[in-house]
């Protein structure tokens, strides 16, 4: 049988998880189109099975024809599920075919198209690459970093931004060979399919986020993502692990979690040090982990129940000998989850000891390979003290008389390289020589064993001896007779030779491109990054030059560092007191150096940095002055510190300016200001109060966010983060009824709930009917496991129940944070 995961077999993770729905659509075969190019027909392909453009009724796709506006404007439409039977706002447009409004009338909602004049969209005019870019880079949410060089000089201002980001997305270069991006060339309809296609790929999925959490066992638990992760974005810079796990109140404490993410960066591992047993909230934070891409992971609170019930279940018990004269010296045992202890292993009538580590326990014996063996397993434990008492199995015994290998030689570095072998060697022992050209002195300097695979050994080689004729070197490789030995004993029976080429490192560093660094919308200085990692930073080889063509002293003008975690990065940063303007800088051959034998210096390189001003700049944004909260109420005070809009843009009381932990508040969250008209800070503070099944968690540190709020003299505030506590304010609702016993019916909320101590009756709040509609009375109410147990006369005649309001103070039935059970529902069976 396969292996499973001891998750398959005993454990229910309750885990609210992301689930995608994939929906059949019938494929159009783009093979029927008869016109389609090479080039073009994966895209088009694409677009007829995902259903976007069907192509003409003639059978033609039309790849050549120049696409109008309006159809354009359909594909669009349907690529973003867009419907023509959907209802969307009138755009008031009088040029487009009724057929074709719905898709404009959907793109114009969703601020992706606008018109060409007053009423007119241009729907029968052909679309040029401009427009193009527009449209796919606002449907598909593709941004252009704006500190990057942009490298046309075709593109007005009009649609700079929108090429810019379709070119560094990759959906739609240039011409080849020019800086001509073609703005106002037509766009032919292969074109725009293989536009969309590329920007439609790219983005799929557009958010990284959780869709799985999962307790393999009782040791782990495993956090999936639809996209990679970058691991370096899983610490703070104090390394400390950003995604955590909170332990219930009745839960056991894990001890330490360490942390592993999987090589296709999908799978986060976490393993306790103790164990998972209980409650927990698996957290990912908001804005604080990237995926591959550098987009931030959508924040989750995810919680799980980790339930071990099963004990370990012993898989296999195997041993390898060189060959059946050989008596068996040890056994590993194969289990399906990590051992804590097993009391004794029996073969033969004989007690053996064991030992363990995670799955795996070995045993040392001395057995004649010849006979078989029932090997019998005793009381084995995991780490919750599930205990399996007797299991047996086969002992399944492998003749490996074959020598050991060396597989592969490949070169690492200009005197390095990885020797595979094909099999682990006793005690990670590889002894083998290298030799050049005609020394003969042996130019291995050591050979370490791979830590994560010990078929691995990297070798280093003395680079003393390397590259005195030319930028390559073939090193040949000897492993003496019997040098190579598995821990069986079997040796190679002659010597084995592999060569390996090493090429010197004779390419100099140089400069990728040049970022500015910005604070508070000033230009603080600029990062420059290089074509490999370097080292050495050289000062001397600077040269500034401001615009007035004075030349100036470097050190009085910036001060730069190699980046701590990415070595081909050197970030400089302004002098504090240096004044607005433009400085040209130039790094003479020798400002830094490669990490080759050689230290390679980099090539001269010429560049300018615009500084924005430092002097006092005319105010556009202003800051907020602080948030307080009050405790168990859920208002939450803005102190903005100016007076502000209390309507239109800008306003202060629009719920929409204030987010939650990454939700904006609904439309009926109360937004007052604070005192009374006439006040000297009237205006200036606001009093947020969250709605009534707004907040479904009680934190302590809810992450709260303004934006947009404007000042009366058009100041837009500063971003603005704070964390505030916030209560559960959400009802308990009734989710469903079951008959549990002949006079029992258990009732499931949306969480636990509870009964008020010293209230015995709940018939003003619950009200159970047969299927005549007649009243069924309740006799008795109790809470098991979070669950409403009545006890009724039948059980099994209830067919409906409905929730009923009453005065919350006279209310029996709540959640642990008191709020009562939501009314006026209705199930039925």
């Amino acid at each position: 049988m396969a292996y499973q995961p001891k998750s398959y077999k005993k454990f229910v993770a309750t885990a609210a998880t992301a689930t995608l729905v994939a929906s059949a659509i019938a494929p159009a075969a783009s093979a029927a189109f008869s016109d389609v190019a090479e080039r073009y027909q994966e895209a088009v392909t694409y677009l007829a099975d995902k259903g976007i453009s069907q192509g003409y009724p003639n059978g033609k796709f039309g790849t050549d024809d120049n696409i109008k506006r309006q159809d354009a404007a359909v594909m669009i439409a349907k690529a973003l599920g867009g419907s023509p039977t959907g209802t969307y706002a009138n755009a008031g447009f009088t040029d487009v075919p009724a057929d074709r409004q719905w898709a404009v009338n959907f793109l114009v909602e969703k601020n992706i198209v606008s018109g060409k004049a007053a009423g007119q969209f241009g729907a029968n005019d052909f679309t040029t690459r401009g427009e193009m870019a527009k449209i796919i880079a606002n449907a598909y949410k593709f941004v252009a970093d704006a500190s990057n060089a942009f490298p046309f000089t075709d593109v007005s201002e009009t649609f700079k931004q929108y090429v810019d980001a379709l070119n560094e997305a990759g959906v739609a270069q240039g011409y080849a060979g020019t800086t001509q991006f073609g703005t106002g060339d037509l766009v032919t309809r292969g074109q725009f399919a293989l536009f969309v296609y590329r920007a439609e790929t790219k983005n799929t999925p557009t958010v990284t986020s959780v869709v799985d959490v999962k307790a393999e066992n009782a040791k782990t638990i495993t956090v999936t993502f639809n996209n990679a992760i970058d691991a370096k974005t899983l610490q703070n810079s104090n390394k400390v692990d950003l995604i955590t796990v909170v332990s219930g109140d009745k839960a056991a404490n894990p001890g330490t979690i360490t942390q592993s993410l999987s090589a296709d960066g999908k799978t986060l591992t976490l393993d306790a040090t103790t164990f998972f047993k209980g409650d927990y909230t698996v957290k990912v934070p908001y804005e604080l982990i990237k995926d591959v891409n550098g987009k931030f992971v959508s924040p989750v609170n995810q919680k799980i129940t980790v339930d071990d019930k099963s004990a370990p279940v012993l898989e296999s018990a195997t041993a390898t000998v060189a060959d059946t004269k050989n008596n068996i010296k040890k056994i590993t045992l194969t289990f399906d989850e990590n051992i804590e202890s097993i009391d004794t292993v029996k073969i033969g009538g004989l007690n053996y000891p064991a030992t363990y580590s995670g799955n795996t326990a070995t045993v040392d014996v001395d057995l004649d390979a010849t006979k078989s063996y029932d090997v019998t397993v005793v009381n084995a434990t995991d780490v919750v003290n599930n205990i399996k008492d007797v299991q047996v199995v086969k002992l399944a015994l492998t003749v490996d008389n074959i020598a050991p290998s060396v597989t592969s030689v490949v070169a690492t570095g200009e005197n390095t390289a990885t020797v595979t072998v094909d099999k682990a060697l006793k005690n990670n022992n590889l002894v083998v020589t290298g030799k050049v050209g005609a020394f003969a002195t042996n130019i291995v300097t050591s050979a370490v064993v791979n830590p994560k695979n010990n078929k691995e050994y990297f070798v280093t080689f003395n680079a003393a001896y390397l590259f005195k004729n030319g930028n390559t070197d073939a090193v040949t490789l000897t492993v003496a007779k019997e040098a190579l030995e598995d821990s069986l004993g079997n040796k190679n029976t002659s010597e084995i030779t592999k060569s390996v080429v090493l090429t010197k490192d004779a390419v100099a560093p140089s400069v990728s491109k040049v970022t500015s660094t910005t604070k508070d919308g000033k230009v603080t200085g600029f990062t420059v990054t290089f074509s490999e990692k370097v080292q050495t930073l050289d000062a001397s080889k600077v040269k500034v030059v401001n615009s007035k063509g004075e030349i100036l002293s470097y050190p009085s003008v910036a001060s730069a560092a190699i980046n701590a975690e990415d070595a081909t990065k050197v970030d400089f940063t302004f002098d504090a007191n240096l004044k607005a303007d433009k400085y040209s800088f130039e790094f003479a051959e020798g400002f830094v150096k490669d990490l080759s034998l050689a230290q390679n210096k980099n090539t001269v390189y010429s560049f300018t940095v615009d500084k924005s001003s430092t002097t006092a700049p005319v105010e556009t944004a202003f800051t907020i002055a602080g948030t307080t909260t009050v405790a168990n109420s859920n208002v939450i005070t803005v102190d903005f510190g100016a007076k502000v809009k209390a309507t239109g843009t800008g306003s202060a009381l629009n719920p929409a300016s204030y987010q939650l932990n990454g939700t904006s508040l609904p439309t009926n969250a109360e937004v007052k200001f604070a005192g009374n008209v006439g006040d000297a800070s009237y205006q200036t503070i606001v009093n947020i109060t969250l709605p009534e099944g707004f907040v479904v968690n009680n934190d302590d540190k809810a992450i709260f966010r303004v934006t947009g709020v404007q000042t009366l003299d058009n100041k837009v505030n500063n971003p603005y983060t704070a964390l505030v506590a916030v209560k559960d304010n959400a009802s308990p609702e009734a989710k469903s009824f079951v008959a549990t016993d002949l006079t029992k019916l258990t009732v499931t909320y949306s969480e636990a709930v509870a009964l008020v101590a010293g209230n015995s009756s709940i018939t003003d709040e619950i009200q159970l009917f047969d299927s005549k509609g007649a009243y069924i009375a309740i006799t008795g109410s109790e809470v098991t496991n979070g669950k409403l147990v009545l006890t009724v006369a039948d059980a099994t005649a209830v067919t409906k129940l409905t929730t009923v309001k009453v005065d919350p103070t006279a209310a029996d039935i709540k959640d642990v944070n008191g709020n009562v059970q939501k009314s006026a529902l209705t199930l039925t069976k």
